[in-house]
């Protein structure tokens, strides 16, 4: 993912822009027209209707396969998010249902144990209804025997087999006594009976609660099973389209640099020689240092006072490698300019390589009016265009531009994108503060080396 999103230096920087034209003042949406229209559009000449319409067609070209790029980017963050989360939540649903297995395990053990209880109140219950079946029969048979019918009642038999009228009423009294103990252990037994049975009857309640509940855990169980495959269909889903959204930015990849290889600076004129970024400016402070009158120290550009809202153009014709924007009207000592990728005290900044006179030459505009900045990081710039406004951002007490040049070696327009491979510092390798003035090319220092601006550009 990451090695996908890593274009080189080179290839960002070389992005085409020629003019300061915006893609929206032109209609694109015929591309077929356009593609047939700007072939050979450089052969026209830069400033003309041609190649100022075909460069916009170029830059609006780019900036949607960057805005497809920045899209598919998105896209692939937004599934990856969504991966993660369907991982999280089929971790989260596999760890309670084995919380749940657990329940259920316990539940069942409940379960057995009662159902355990329950067996041997039944048992039990089986025992005592059986005594109390033969009592029953006992006290039937005697009831029986003790019907009034005089020639086959056993008992009464037995009552007139007495000897006696005194055995006669001890075998009356024996029967009487025997009936009322069956009577009485009858009645213990079925009170006995009547506990178990509703011990029984709660045994069997609890156990149909115990069912009801084992039976919610494994429908909760299911619900679970049910939504990890879900997840597992919505993960596996997802690490599909990841692939094909990969595939899609893999290939945007490519149609960026296709756009970007044929964005080249071939057709782009050669500079004979610096023109003056800031017309009626004057120098307020010169190079290496500063004037008595501000206080001396080591100065290492020009200050090109004009009024604020003045247009700056590019010397020379080059390629933009920083423009950073976004630090308002600063002040003595404010450090304002590093945010957004310039250098600490110098405001809103664009630093350009540029091709003047057989020689490449690095420049650096500090203190930019915010907002004002027309080029972007890779643009291609012709001679004269605009590029920005004078203003007072940063480490600024009134409206001027700091420049800084710096030589880097021989070469024209097409020799610079071998110079935007030498991973230039912003001090273009030449130091800062007083240990830069050990690299001024007046000194003999080689290329790369310190210019006096005013020199060359005033």
């Amino acid at each position: 993912m990451k090695k996908l999103l890593n274009i080189s230096l080179v290839i960002l920087l070389c992005a085409m822009s020629f003019t300061s034209v915006i893609a929206d003042d032109y209609d694109f949406s015929d591309t077929e027209y356009w593609d047939e229209y700007c072939v050979d559009y450089r052969t026209s000449g830069a400033g003309s209707e041609k190649f100022t319409a075909c460069a916009a067609y170029q830059r609006y070209k780019i900036e949607s396969s960057q805005d497809r790029i920045e899209d598919l980017t998105q896209q692939i963050e937004d599934l990856e998010g969504n991966l993660e989360e369907a991982q999280r939540l089929m971790e989260q649903y596999n760890a309670e249902i084995e919380a749940l297995s657990v329940d259920i395990e316990n539940k069942q053990i409940e379960i057995e144990n009662l159902q355990a209880d329950i067996d041997y109140l039944q048992d039990d219950i089986d025992v005592q209804e059986a005594e109390v079946n033969v009592l029953n029969e006992r006290v039937l048979d005697r009831m029986a025997a003790g019907q009034s019918t005089m020639h086959f009642n056993a008992y009464l038999d037995f009552l007139l087999g007495a000897s006696s009228f005194e055995d006669l009423l001890r075998r009356g009294y024996g029967l009487e006594t025997i009936m009322q103990a069956d009577e009485e252990i009858r009645n213990d037994i079925l009170a006995v009976l009547t506990d178990l049975n509703d011990k029984k009857a709660a045994l069997d309640e609890s156990k149909s609660l115990l069912d009801l509940q084992l039976s919610s855990l494994e429908q909760s169980q299911n619900d679970l099973a049910t939504m990890v495959a879900f997840q597992q269909e919505v993960y596996d889903e997802t690490n599909a389209l990841i692939d094909e959204t990969l595939a899609s930015l893999e290939e945007e990849y490519q149609n960026y640099a296709d756009l970007v290889s044929a964005a080249d600076l071939e057709g782009i004129p050669n500079s004979e020689g610096f023109i003056n970024p800031a017309q009626g400016a004057e120098i307020s402070a010169g190079t290496w240092y500063y004037p008595e009158s501000f206080g001396g120290g080591v100065h290492l550009g020009a200050d090109f006072a004009v009024g604020i809202g003045t247009e700056l153009v590019a010397p020379a014709s080059g390629v933009v490698i920083v423009s950073s924007d976004g630090c308002p009207t600063g002040y003595l000592g404010d450090s304002c300019g590093s945010a957004d990728g310039g250098v600490v005290y110098g405001g809103n900044q664009i630093y350009l390589i540029v091709s003047a006179g057989g020689s490449i030459y690095g420049i650096t505009f500090c203190h930019l009016l915010a907002g004002s900045l027309l080029v972007e990081e890779g643009d291609i710039v012709v001679q004269g265009q605009a590029i920005a406004q004078v203003g007072s951002s940063g480490n600024s007490t009134g409206p001027h531009c700091h420049i800084e040049l710096f030589y880097l070696g021989e070469g024209n327009i097409t020799d610079i994108p071998s110079y935007l491979e030498r991973n230039y510092t912003l001090s273009f390798n030449c130091g800062w503060g007083s240990a830069a003035l050990n690299r001024l090319c007046e000194n003999g220092v080689g290329a790369p080396c310190r210019l006096k601006p005013e020199n060359y550009l005033a």
